[in-house]
């Protein structure tokens, strides 16, 4: 019974839209400007055409003797409909599950907050205050695995994901106005000219980027970037981090034609990411630094500032990780034969910052 209430939960957080990528963790504030619709352990909306959507609900009565488990199930599908057709939506909700209504044992609780923005095409959950058996427990087992790394196994957490039916056109007509927006959103970062999260690391490639890949083709995949210098390109993502790219010029050919000036052909030589979906043994930005550097057998470390980069040279590439103040804050990845000392690879971490 607790799993199945477990899997209804994250059900609820995408409300009938599926999710994918992680974008970066998420402490549950509510990201709307809207009025909360309390409605307690119903369904009976003040303003059921509202949008945003904004509810609270108790699920605190699932108990057996009194048959709440049995009201608690048969309500649920009217919440999840009542998501159905809203473009912004936002619930609180507390579950607490027992045989004897308000005694003992608790057989489990937890509080949960979801949202999905259907105009920028994101999604989140957050969970805080976990228990089985009156016991705070781990809520790792009940979590899809790409999304692990944003709960803390003390029972809480929260991640903000990219929805795999992107942003909806009608939703995204209703805010493209500075106003709209205004009476849309409450303190929300705006992610307008942000390419979207995707893709992992992997042994030569940070997300949709590959080292030794064109500049040309990088523009191709991701677009303009939103700042340039000559030799490094940053590009923010959707959620808040950002993703930069540092160059190398590539040799002309024997023989051939000197590019004319503005054209000189560069490559991929370094890429850092302070995206947390982008993530190495499930070690990403956010993550605990001791745990990455077990996890990651990072020895080797120099300064950047206020920050320690960590260097795994083993593989064909070279990953270093960015620390500070017991979390990662980055992760970078570099090719060895052109970035083939640490004092190189920190002078482009620094102009790549």
């Amino acid at each position: 019974m607790l799993l199945a209430s477990a899997v209804a939960l994250l059900g609820a957080g995408a409300a009938s839209a599926q999710s994918s990528d992680a974008i970066g963790p998420w402490d549950g504030e509510n990201p709307f400007r809207c009025q909360n619709q309390d409605v307690g352990t119903g369904t009976d909306y003040p303003d059921p055409n509202a949008d945003p959507f904004c509810v609270e609900f108790d699920k605190t009565s699932q108990n057996v003797t009194d048959f709440g488990l049995v009201d608690f199930f048969a309500n649920e599908p009217s919440r999840v409909a009542a998501a159905a057709n809203k473009c912004f939506y936002y619930q609180s909700d507390h579950w607490t599950g027992s045989v004897v209504q308000g005694g003992q044992p608790e057989l489990w609780h937890w509080d949960g907050q979801y949202f999905f923005d259907r105009a920028k095409g994101i999604g989140g959950v957050h969970v805080s205050n976990f228990r089985i058996g009156g016991v705070p427990a781990d809520f790792t087992p009940f979590v899809p695995a790409a999304y692990q790394g944003y709960v803390e196994p003390t029972g809480g957490g929260g991640v903000i994901y990219q929805l795999d039916s992107g942003p909806d056109p009608t939703c995204k007509a209703r805010v493209d106005t500075p106003e709209e927006r205004a009476q849309i959103y409450g303190n929300a970062p705006k992610f307008k000219g942000c390419i979207a999260p995707g893709g992992r690391i992997r042994a030569s490639r940070v997300g949709r980027v590959r080292l030794g890949m064109s500049r040309k083709r990088v523009w191709n995949r991701l677009g303009p970037p939103k700042r340039r210098k000559t030799y490094v390109h940053r590009w923010c993502v959707v959620g808040g981090s950002r993703i930069s790219v540092a160059y190398h010029r590539i040799p002309a050919r024997v023989g051939s034609a000197k590019p004319s000036q503005g054209t000189t052909r560069r490559a991929v030589s370094l890429v850092r990411t302070t995206n947390p979906g982008h993530a190495v043994h499930r070690i990403g930005p956010g993550s605990d630094a001791k745990k990455a550097r077990r996890r990651l057998s990072l020895h080797r470390s120099f300064r950047l500032g206020n920050t320690r980069a960590w260097v795994r040279n083993r593989g064909p590439n070279i990953l270093i990780v960015g620390t500070r103040r017991g979390r990662v804050h980055w992760l970078a990845l570099a090719d060895p034969r052109r970035l083939h000392s640490e004092a190189r690879i920190a002078t482009v971490l620094r102009h790549a910052r």
